[in-house]
């Protein structure tokens, strides 16, 4: 069905700005989500597959504009919306009326210059409700004369005013496959990399040692990722790794890396992955206690038994690598199983 630009829940005028970049299988979803706005405006970044073919059905203004950053995309969006009120929506998120109207009801409220919207991630299989994954909120709906946006990745609007929350979720499709979360961790940990280089920070050895680590257990542990199951785990150890995917992407741009695996790393992650996902370990010995110990007996094989220690920085970034690729093998083989992809 056609974007409406007015429906009955329309009091107060909106525009829905929805930035997107080969986003085909979930557009239409995040549409169907816009329609109760005055305007849907899309800021593509050059798609190369029906995003904007299916967007035009729906009777959306498209903008293009080659991708920057993301405080940059979104605030050049906004200065082109027609309406003062915005709600920004990812291509892959989703509202439900309950949130439609509370969108509606706050606007006319007058109380707050934003709001925080809570969001619910879907990871493998399930919503997750824990980790920094499952306590998840950003500032979405915004008055576009008070605020704008800063920061190269994880951008935080910044508010002149006061800040409200919404008590309804909006639901997040974070996961089409592992692949894809990885080729958008090694994205996001680019652009990290990038801001903290432009800052003058270098790469130390406890970087890599403490930070990861931190980053895992924090979530795991702290935040009780570990109820979420398998789903929680992969979780995780994924953020784990684009952290320390953000610091050897960093020496790399200090020029100290030597390792050519690692001054490629978007290649040499890839082809990792694709070597797990073709020999995925379908039935571990140990079973459910393989996710822990096969990984850690990959990072000590490499790093002292196959002397990466004597590597440095770039031996230990390498022999993480490689136990993470034991993990992966372990994750396609337990997804295999349950028909996931």
């Amino acid at each position: 069905m056609p974007y409406k630009h007015r429906s009955k829940l329309t009091h107060t005028p909106i525009t829905v700005i929805i930035p997107t970049y080969n986003e085909e299988r979930f557009i239409k979803q995040a549409l169907q989500a816009a329609s109760f706005a005055d305007e849907c405006l899309i800021i593509d970044s050059y798609s190369t597959d029906n995003t904007l073919a299916i967007a035009k059905q729906w009777n959306c203004k498209v903008i293009k504009r080659k991708f920057d950053d993301f405080s940059s995309q979104k605030n050049y969006a906004i200065k082109e919306a027609a309406h003062d009120w915005i709600f920004i929506l990812d291509a892959d998120e989703f509202l439900l009326p309950k949130l439609q109207e509370e969108i509606q009801q706050a606007i006319q409220s007058k109380k707050h210059q934003a709001y925080k919207v809570l969001r619910r991630n879907f990871f493998i299989n399930r919503f997750l409700k824990n980790g920094s994954n499952g306590r998840d909120s950003a500032v979405r709906l915004i008055n576009k004369n008070t605020c704008h946006y800063e920061g190269l990745v994880h951008e935080r609007m910044i508010v002149a005013g006061s800040t409200g929350t919404l008590s309804s979720y909006m639901y997040h499709y974070t996961y089409t496959n592992l692949r894809t979360f990885l080729v958008k961790k090694n994205k996001y940990a680019a652009l990290q990399a990038a801001q903290k280089h432009h800052k003058g920070a270098k790469t130390v050895f406890m970087h890599l040692l403490i930070k990861p680590a931190g980053r895992f257990w924090g979530e795991y542990i702290l935040k009780k990722g570990f109820l979420d199951g398998v789903a929680g785990l992969t979780s995780t150890r994924m953020n784990g790794y684009g952290v320390l995917s953000r610091y050897i992407k960093l020496r790399n741009l200090s020029h100290k890396t030597k390792n050519e695996h690692l001054q490629g790393y978007d290649v040499f992650s890839l082809k990792l992955n694709e070597e797990a996902s073709s020999n995925k370990i379908d039935s571990p010995i140990l079973g459910a206690f393989s996710f822990w110990l096969l990984p850690k007996i990959t990072f000590i094989k490499y790093y002292l038994f196959k002397g990466y220690i004597l590597k440095g920085m770039d031996g230990y970034a390498l022999s993480y690598l490689y136990s993470f690729q034991k993990f992966q093998r372990l994750i396609y083989g337990w997804l295999a199983k349950r028909g996931i992809d």
